[in-house]
């Protein structure tokens, strides 16, 4: 019998990555395996070499075809040596031991590379690429203040979740509110530090959806009040999407999902309406709802 391999298109397959995750667990953890350079790290990192998990985050975060394989070899580099503990490119002297991969830890191995390869791409990018991968306007200084997110007195309900609720979830959809909605809810988290009745909240102005059916009222709150970083809000214009949006529609939604405050962005509603039509559906909320889970993704990535 030929020995496993994984399946190589796993990015947009979350059978393919339970199945991974599952023959990463089976691995026999002893104590000689947890050590660095152990045969059985050099094995995960070696399926996870085979597969386009990491290219599948950079494709999400880079338009660039040139882009998107220099940053998916530099990152799958670096998630190699997290996984195994051997310096290939970098100094292990400047690592963070903390931060290598435990395949301890009770949780997905291939939600541990997303959210990784995500979080070093997007440190290290203009470093790697010597250029702006993302343009960055005049919104790059925002005015700032949330008290949802800044008041120092208070419980932050919003406090990120990571990518994990959506390997946890993965059929999540998230209708997310903009300009005077989004600014209403952000009170009513804000003075609910436990986001007590926003689901209720969201049947009731029509931003509901049922995949959030499982989750509590406070990670539902999070995942559709948490801004987008302005750094990585432009990014929505080269993203994946399920329908086929016009450039001005993209340009007009992002701004409202960042954390500055009172953006009015008076054409996004007629936008939407004509993106529906464009796309041959009687509503509109298919449109939020692609849009918002997008922004969700990028969010929390």
């Amino acid at each position: 019998m030929s020995e496993w391999t994984p399946k190589p298109d796993m990015s947009g397959d979350p059978a393919a990555r339970d199945e991974l995750d599952r023959h990463v667990k089976s691995l026999n953890w002893d104590a000689h395996a947890i050590e660095y350079g152990s045969r059985q790290r050099l094995k995960v990192a070696e399926w996870l070499h085979t597969t386009d998990l990491v290219y599948g985050e950079m494709r999400r975060l880079y338009p660039i075809e040139e882009q998107r394989q220099t940053m998916t070899r530099w990152v799958g580099i670096r998630i190699f040596e997290k996984i195994t503990g051997m310096p290939i490119e970098s100094k292990s002297s400047q690592w963070n031991w903390n931060g290598l991969w435990d395949p301890t830890e009770n949780t997905s191995f291939c939600g541990w590379v997303r959210r990784l390869a995500v979080s070093i791409a997007q440190w290290n990018a203009k470093r790697v690429l010597k250029n702006k991968t993302v343009s960055t306007t005049t919104l790059e200084h925002e005015d700032g203040y949330n008290p949802a997110y800044d008041r120092a007195d208070s419980t932050n309900p919003l406090a990120s979740l990571g990518l994990r609720v959506f390997d946890e979830h993965p059929d999540l959809h998230i209708p997310r509110p903009v300009e005077g909605e989004r600014d209403r809810l952000m009170r009513l988290v804000t003075d609910r530090p436990d986001a007590t009745g926003f689901k209720r909240e969201l049947i009731t102005c029509g931003l509901w959806d049922h995949s959030l059916e499982p989750l509590d009222d406070q990670t539902v709150a999070a995942l559709m009040l948490a801004p987008i970083p302005l750094k990585v809000a432009p990014l929505m214009e080269h993203a994946s999407y399920r329908y086929e949006y016009e450039p001005e529609l993209l340009r007009l939604y992002w701004p409202t999902q960042t954390s500055r405050r009172k953006v009015s962005q008076p054409r996004l509603r007629e936008a939407v309406s004509r993106a529906a039509r464009q796309n041959r559906l009687p509503v509109t909320q298919p449109i939020i709802t692609d849009l918002g889970t997008v922004a969700t993704l990028l969010a929390l990535g």
